[in-house]
């Protein structure tokens, strides 16, 4: 085990606080949004949840047994141009390269409609690291209070590389706030 430590270090963060005061309106395709669910929970059964692992999809499906839960690989979905109203994606993004990430943002513009909005709440991983683990407490609109924790071997994660992603596919970026370790970021499909 001793020779392996110099190659695993090992990132914790404090307990981040996230209080979700709404989600958008109208039907919404949720990015890898088993696990816990959170969005489902809010959203019910506006919220058509797509993830790759089925497991992931039994976790959270007792949560919010009214959504659509969909195993799907996200960048490749089967719906329609304009299906949706709007898109979320809840530190889901931590688990993808940035490249398949941009691949996820296509898809998303695609599936949007016009004027639709994609929600992102991820976190910003400022150093490389062997694993990732960010530690939330996240209170949802009706006050519940979930206590959760995302782990990640992907490296080094900016707002601002995923701000870029959103450009390069053609999203307006219109609303970004930092916090401590983690981010959310708004943005919109204009064509």
């Amino acid at each position: 085990m001793k020779k392996y430590l110099p190659y695993l270090k090992l990132l914790f963060t404090r307990s981040q606080k996230i209080t979700i005061d709404a989600i958008p309106n109208g039907s919404i395709i949720d990015i890898g949004g088993g696990g816990e669910g959170i969005i489902a929970q809010i959203g019910k059964n506006n919220v058509t949840v797509i993830d790759k692992h089925q497991g992931e999809i039994d976790e959270a499906k007792s949560k919010s047994p009214t959504s659509k839960w969909v195993l799907a690989d996200a960048t490749s979905l089967e719906y329609e141009s304009g299906y949706f109203d709007n898109a979320t994606a809840f530190f889901s993004g931590m688990y993808m390269s940035i490249e398949t990430f941009e691949k996820v943002c296509e898809e998303v513009y695609r599936v949007l409609k016009n004027g639709g909005e994609f929600w992102i709440w991820d976190a910003e991983i400022s150093e490389n690291a062997g694993l990732f683990i960010i530690r939330l407490s996240v209170t949802l609109p009706n006050g519940k209070k979930i206590r959760t924790a995302y782990g990640s071997k992907i490296m080094k994660r900016s707002v601002t590389e995923i701000k870029q992603k959103l450009l390069n596919v053609k999203f307006q970026v219109e609303v970004i706030e930092n916090q401590e370790k983690w981010f959310f970021l708004k943005a919109v499909k204009i064509s």
